[in-house]
């Protein structure tokens, strides 16, 4: 990317102060995070320059081409689990237009996991949680992602940081929670492990995930065969799993004219 088209980037993404942010970062190392507030919020948040943040934010809560939201009517979660959660764009894009939602974030690495407490802290609803989303309870290592150097990070063998690693009937245990309406996964490669055996998979209605294979080979083939049965929509990067109940109404909603995307069946 030009110079121009970054800084036509910024502009588009926090305005006039983006700009100014970060070229004076580029010039003299300072500021170091940029406060803007999202649409339809009051709440700034917390935007680490030189990071994958200003991507998340404009992706998820600026022009929403990331979208974790299934759009499905009469849709009501009332309990929502954000796996992978980073800073907490997609918490707060939730808690925004879901707001009697209860909201678990998930996020491993501290420093992302800082920001995501400070990001959130103005909505009650939503739940902090330090810890990676994991086959068995535990710790793991944490390294840099390939997916994105600047923020994104994935579980190795002999990574730098070592975090706490909790199961999903851990999670559910511990937050007193017995479903989910809407679970949403970014765990970086890591659906392997946590979808290889899920007895709990029953117990979501929906779940928003980005497959990560160019991480890792076999993510796709992993969740589809423990999604089984559920319809398969696909939205850009993110791929939904929706259980029976609410395909049908789904469907209801197509056949009146409303179509928001293909869909298939995971056999």
């Amino acid at each position: 990317m030009g110079i121009w088209q970054g800084l036509k980037w910024y502009y588009e993404t926090c305005g006039s102060r983006g700009v100014w942010a970060v070229t004076s970062f580029r010039l003299c190392g300072r500021p170091r995070e940029l406060a803007s507030a999202p649409p339809r919020s009051n709440h700034k948040v917390h935007l680490r320059i030189d990071t994958s943040d200003f991507c998340a934010y404009r992706d998820v809560l600026i022009f929403k081409t990331k979208s974790y939201d299934p759009n499905l009517p009469e849709f009501s979660p009332r309990t929502i689990v954000d796996a992978g959660a980073h800073i907490g764009m997609a918490s707060i894009l939730f808690a925004l237009k879901y707001p009697a939602a209860r909201i678990i974030a998930v996020e491993p690495e501290a420093a992302n996991f800082a920001a995501l407490v400070r990001n959130t802290a103005p909505y009650k609803t939503i739940t902090p949680i330090h810890a990676a989303l994991w086959c068995e309870d535990g710790e793991v290592a944490l390294g840099p992602s390939n997916a994105h150097t600047k923020g994104a990070f994935q579980i190795v063998d002999n990574g730098p940081q070592r975090v706490r690693a909790i199961t999903m009937d851990t999670l559910m245990s511990e937050t007193g929670i017995d479903s989910i309406d809407l679970l949403k996964v970014d765990i970086e490669g890591a659906e392997v492990e946590v979808f290889a055996s899920c007895p709990w998979i029953t117990k979501v209605r929906v779940i928003a995930i980005e497959l990560h294979d160019r991480v890792r080979t076999g993510c796709s083939s992993v969740v589809k065969t423990a999604a089984k049965g559920m319809q398969l929509n696909q939205t850009g990067e993110v791929t939904f799993f929706i259980r029976e109940q609410e395909s049908s109404r789904h469907l209801t909603d197509l056949l009146v004219g409303n179509s928001v995307g293909t869909a298939s069946t995971v056999a």
